[in-house]
């Protein structure tokens, strides 16, 4: 401790509920997210029930803008909830927050400590700017993560230049 110094004396009123109840009208348990990935490729082993995310990116080349990005995939881990949950993926241009993509589904896990993996698979993704943008995944309008990433022009000719000065083939 130090000299001179006291410690702090502090009250507190706590008031624990005598009972708590898990009714049916408590609102569902918002699942949380432990991972969202962008990749050109997951490979899902069956037998082991792993998921493998190959060629993980953060930055797209393309040859010209507006432009349609032929496939990847966004890898999404949920945890923390039980039961059936709607969600959204969206991707979201950044420079405005305009959706330019949307998409609903439900996903169930059968308990809470449950690890729910989900693959989408993205497929002639039209993309109208460059910049940076993000996807969005969403329950009941509550935004649960969030995966940005830049789309990078290339140039004319030669290699591309990605943001933070690094080069790369194209």
């Amino acid at each position: 401790m130090l000299q001179g110094a006291s410690t702090p004396q502090a009250e507190y009123d706590v008031c624990w509920p005598e009972e708590v109840s898990m009714s049916d009208a408590s609102p569902p348990a918002v699942p949380t997210v432990v991972a969202l990935v962008l990749c050109d490729q997951v490979i899902d082993d069956r037998l082991s029930n792993k998921k493998s995310a190959i060629g993980i990116f953060n930055t797209v080349v393309v040859p010209r803008v507006p432009t349609t990005i032929s496939q990847f995939y966004v890898l999404a881990s949920l945890t923390e909830f039980t039961g059936r949950t709607e969600l959204e993926l969206r991707l979201v241009r950044d420079a405005d927050n305009q959706v330019l993509f949307s998409g609903q589904g439900a996903v169930e896990a059968p308990d809470p400590l449950a690890i729910v993996d989900l693959v989408f698979a993205m497929q002639g993704l039209q993309v109208t700017d460059g910049g940076q943008h993000a996807f969005e995944l969403l329950t009941g309008g509550t935004l649960l993560s969030r995966r940005r990433f830049q789309v990078v022009q290339r140039p004319p000719s030669g290699p591309a230049t990605w943001p933070g000065g690094e080069k790369g083939e194209v």
